[in-house]
């Protein structure tokens, strides 16, 4: 058996690499722009008959490319994830700012939640935006404690308020008792004084002599001064009693009366609050879908036209970053007053949600609905706005659609959107009714 030399071993692992080299070139041809003038080289290099020592230099500069190729994409990656990270930062914070617009938060936390609105606004670092979403999570259990317990409040009201009411009948009863008892008690007054008088009329028919006659008459008028005596003593305890009772039924009555009319202040107050937004002054979502349904079942009712337009507030977001979230905040309560002073008394403006508002005009056609919003639109146009004295571009835009038949809330408010849309698609600041 021959072996191999050291020599025929370096030769065979020199072809080895050689075709190594060219299906390298063949598989890596058009895989990346900066590869491409190294493997035109070693290509070009290759068909002239070069070794591997003649390609070493092309095959080094490859190694390179490749390292820098590999680096860069490392680097695409992370920046990729690193977007994509933001954008879901992005949409949590936003979801939560709508949340915290939507939920009826009681006066108390009012304050607690508008310095959560300008955290969630901001830009944040990863550990300020994890305290961020801790704090929002707080505040919103918070807010659900406090409403389970402003409930057992209430369930307590209703049970002393029970409770009470069950006494105050019980005293009543026993006030009717006890007028009940006088009642018989007169009666039986009344049947002894006709006894005793029998009597005396008897003895004086019977008597024999005056002296005796005197006697009786004396004993029988004692006894009918006694009990009518006692009859009164019973009776004056019997009404102190009843009046003592009254008094105590008039003073429950009374708190009662105090303490139904607190809680109806509180409640009243608390559901005007759950209705308005509270930094436009405007009625909220919630009010407006309170006050559509009565407007839709007006409108089935008697037909007389209705139209709803949503306005949106043109690049508000540029607002937001350019200026701050302050003047984001400021535009949102200019819009809301400008809306609510230029609309009729019959009108009924509410502020959606985010930049959107929205206004129910019952009585009123698409193209009559059309003319008034161009007016409001060209008026807030140009209501020379600004922000720290300088002047901010704002212009609205709206959608319109009417009340049509078998129409539903839901149907009229696509519509109305749709007609937005086309606005924001035709350059903004402007309205349009839908059309089919």
């Amino acid at each position: 058996m021959v072996s191999s030399s050291p020599y025929s071993s370096l030769i065979d692992n020199e072809k080895f690499l050689y075709k190594l080299v060219i299906q390298l070139l063949i598989f890596s041809q058009g895989s990346h722009k900066l590869l491409e003038p190294h493997l035109l080289s070693i290509g070009t290099k290759l068909r002239n008959g070069a070794n591997l020592q003649d390609l070493s230099h092309e095959l080094q500069a490859v190694s390179k490319t490749l390292l820098h190729i590999s680096k860069q994409t490392k680097q695409d990656v992370d920046e990729a994830e690193s977007d994509t990270t933001a954008l879901q930062d992005d949409y949590v914070m936003g979801r939560l700012d709508e949340l915290l617009a939507e939920v009826e938060v009681p006066l108390r936390f009012h304050q607690q939640t508008s310095m959560l609105k300008q955290k969630l606004r901001a830009n944040h670092s990863e550990k300020a935006y994890k305290k961020v979403i801790d704090s929002a999570i707080t505040l919103l259990l918070n807010i659900k404690d406090y409403g389970v317990s402003e409930k057992k409040g209430i369930d307590v009201f209703l049970e002393d308020l029970t409770e009470q009411l069950d006494e105050i009948g019980q005293q009543a009863e026993m006030a009717g008792q006890a007028n009940q008892l006088s009642i018989d008690n007169r009666d039986t007054l009344n049947t002894e004084i006709h006894r005793q008088v029998g009597n005396l009329k008897s003895s004086t028919q019977s008597a024999q002599e005056l002296s005796i006659l005197k006697t009786h008459t004396s004993e029988h008028l004692d006894r009918l001064l006694a009990q009518l005596l006692e009859h009164k003593q019973m009776e004056d305890d019997r009404q102190q009693e009843v009046q003592r009772k009254i008094d105590l039924m008039t003073q429950k009555l009374q708190d009662l009366e105090t303490e139904t009319e607190s809680l109806r202040t509180r409640l009243k107050i608390e559901h005007d609050k759950a209705l308005c937004d509270p930094l436009t002054g405007l009625p909220n979502r919630l009010a407006y879908n309170s006050r559509a349904e009565m407007e839709l079942s007006r409108w089935k009712r008697y037909r007389a036209p209705l139209s709803l337009v949503i306005w949106d507030i043109d690049y508000f977001k540029r607002i937001n970053d350019d200026y701050g979230h302050k003047a984001g905040d400021k535009t949102l309560a200019l819009i809301g007053q400008l809306l609510l002073n230029n609309c009729r008394e019959t009108d009924f403006a509410a502020r959606y949600g985010g930049e959107e508002f929205v206004m129910l005009m019952p009585n009123t056609q698409e193209h009559q609905a059309l003319e008034m919003a161009e007016n409001i639109r060209k008026m807030i146009q140009n209501c020379g706005f600004n922000s720290n004295g300088e002047d901010i571009n704002l212009t609205l835009s709206c959608g319109i659609s009417e009340f049509k038949e078998d129409d539903q809330l839901d149907d009229v408010f696509v519509r109305a959107d749709q007609a937005l849309y086309q606005s924001k698609q035709h350059g903004r600041n402007q309205c349009t009714i839908y059309v089919e």
